[in-house]
Order: structure tokens, then sequence, then C-alpha cells
């Protein structure tokens, strides 16, 4: 009897406990996943190292969150490779993700939404910047917008972010962009800031580093539109359809990563560090990177997220602009179930 006891007593152990230790086996194999809405599990992560190339369109400190990502081995930590590869403009950056060149892009949102209309397949997953780092400079002759009429002004190219904005606070004002001032395709930043030196135009839109290159060149910051601009993305992150659809693990770990290395910035004790990253990658000396991050680092989004309400406004001046024709969903154009898990 007590032997039949002793097993009876054993074998319930044994049956409790299976299916405990079973769990915990689970939970361990699945540690870096989280479950859907259909009770699957999904990575947050690459099981093992994956290369990964990312376009950056400009070299202005927006794009710090990356090179700290970078420097400080936060895209390994999550099993990602990352290439940087500077690309002069939004245009070529956008091309490159369609064609399977990038897997992500730091860009200007208006770009990715003017190729969106056009069947592009893309989304904003996230944002650097939830908020314009725009101001408009002027040439020292010009004392108020109503002097710009008559006068040209530099903008990338036609249809592309710094177009989009310049037409917006041109309208804002009064003046009607091709008709009361002239819309001269001058390039990136600094080529549009030479432009503005050298007399070729009158008036453009510059942010960090490039305002502050400006005003020591003499030129004059007439209005920062983050005063009348209160709701823009200036840099956000843009995956294509196929990452999205089949590295979905890989989109998340990027968006964890770059979380990261804000949060990293953000913190008062890394402040040394980060300019540091920002001197070596952006290539400014340390008082420009100084004064650049002073100005940018709210801007800098928790958990990098997109600033919907910016998105709309974005959707709504490109259309204004002219640069797409039909009807933009803000679905078509936003994706955030990327961010990272807190």
């Amino acid at each position: 009897m007590i032997k039949k006891k002793v097993v009876t007593i054993f074998l319930f152990i044994l049956m409790v406990l299976v299916p405990i230790l079973s769990g915990c086996s689970t939970k361990a194999a699945n540690l870096n996943s989280q479950p859907t809405a259909s009770g699957q599990e999904q990575k947050s992560k690459p099981d093992k190292l994956t290369p990964i190339k990312v376009a950056i369109v400009s070299n202005t400190t927006s794009f710090l969150p990356l090179y700290v990502a970078d420097k400080k081995g936060i895209f390994e930590k999550y099993n990602l490779k990352v290439n940087l590869s500077k690309i002069e403009g939004g245009v070529l950056a956008l091309r490159g993700l369609q064609a399977g060149d990038f897997q992500f892009i730091a860009s200007l949102a208006e770009s990715t939404m003017t190729s969106v209309a056009e069947g592009a397949n893309m989304k904003i997953i996230g944002s650097l910047s939830n908020q314009t780092l725009y101001s408009v400079f002027v040439s020292p002759e010009i004392k108020s917008i109503e002097d710009l009429k008559g006068k040209a002004a530099a903008v990338l190219q036609p249809g592309n972010g710094v177009d989009i904005v310049m037409r917006w606070w041109l309208k804002k004002h009064g003046l009607e962009p091709d008709k009361d001032i002239r819309m001269i395709s001058a390039g990136a930043t600094p080529a549009r800031l030479a432009a503005l030196r050298n007399g070729q135009v009158q008036v453009t839109i510059l942010q960090p580093p490039n305002d502050i290159n400006g005003e020591q060149a003499g030129m004059k910051r007439l209005v920062n539109l983050s005063d009348e601009l209160n709701s823009y993305n200036h840099t956000v992150i843009t995956t294509s359809g196929p990452v999205i659809q089949n590295q979905p693990e890989v989109a998340r770990a990027f968006m964890a990563a770059t979380a990261e290395a804000i949060a990293f910035i953000k913190d008062p004790a890394n402040r040394k560090e980060a300019i540091q990253i920002g001197i070596d990658d952006l290539g400014n000396d340390e008082e420009i990177t100084t004064k650049s991050l002073d100005f940018i680092i709210k801007s800098f989004p928790v958990d990098a997220k997109i600033n919907v309400e910016g998105i709309k406004w974005a959707i709504n001046a490109v259309k204004e602009s002219g640069s797409i024709k039909n009807d933009l969903q803000l679905e078509k154009v936003i994706d955030e179930r990327f961010y990272a898990k807190r």
C-alpha cells in the first residue's frame, strides 16, 4: 500500500511539473519574440547577424541616432550589420529602396508620399525628428518677406520635401511660386547655401548644421519655421514592402536599435560622447555640432515614433503643391507596427 501511494504521488508530481518545465523552455526559446493577434510568435530581431543597407540623404544632425546606433554597437545588439550610405537627394534614395539596393532610407516624408502616390511599394515606419528643423534664410539685403517678390528661391528639386515646404511658406505669406518668385533647383543643402551666398538666389531653407554655417557666412535667418509649422516630421524612416512582408523582424530590430540610440543621445550623461560621434561622422567642428545638437535634441522622438498629425499635414501639402493628383490615404503612407515594445 505504501509503495502504491508513493508511486501515485510521484506520478502526480510528474504530471504537474512536465507542463511547467515545458512552458519555461518555450519561453526561453522565444525570449526575443512577441505574440501576434493570431497567437503566433513574431520575432523582434533576426536569428543571426543580418547585413542591411541604409541610405542617408544628407549630412545633417537629424541623422545622428543612426550614427550612434552604428558606433555604439546597438545595431549589432539587434543582429543587424548596417552599412550607412550617404546619397544626395531623396529621389535617388527612393529609387534604390524600390530596386532593393537599400532596406531602409532616412529622408523627408514628402518624397516618400509622392512615390507612394505613384504606386511605389513602401511605407514610413518611424521618425528621426518629429518637428520641423527648417529656418528660412535670406541674403543680407532682404529686410522683409515682401522684399522677396521678384527674387529667386533655391530648392533641391521639384516635388522634393524642401520644394514643397518652401512653396507652402511662400503661399502662406502671399507669394505665388513660379510667378512672384522663381524656383531654382540648386541641389542639396550645401549647394543651396552656396547659391544664397553668391547671389544666385535670395532665399532658401536650411537646417542644422547648415543654418549655423549660413549665419557665419553673414546670411540672415528670417524665420524659424517651427514657429509657423506646428506638426511635421523632418526626417522619417521608410522601408519597402518586401521588407515589411518578408523580413518584419529586421524592421522591428532596426526600429528598436534606433529607439535605443535616441534614448542614448537624450541622456545628459552621454552628451559628450554623442557630440564626438557627431563630429566624427557629420564632419563639423565641435562648436557647430554642439549648437546643432542643442537645437535639434528635443525633436528626437521617444521610440522613434511618427508624428501622425505631421504626416497628415504633409499629405495635404503635397496635394496642394500639385505633386500628386489622386487622393492619398494615411494608411497607404505609414505603418506603425514596428515600434520597439516596452
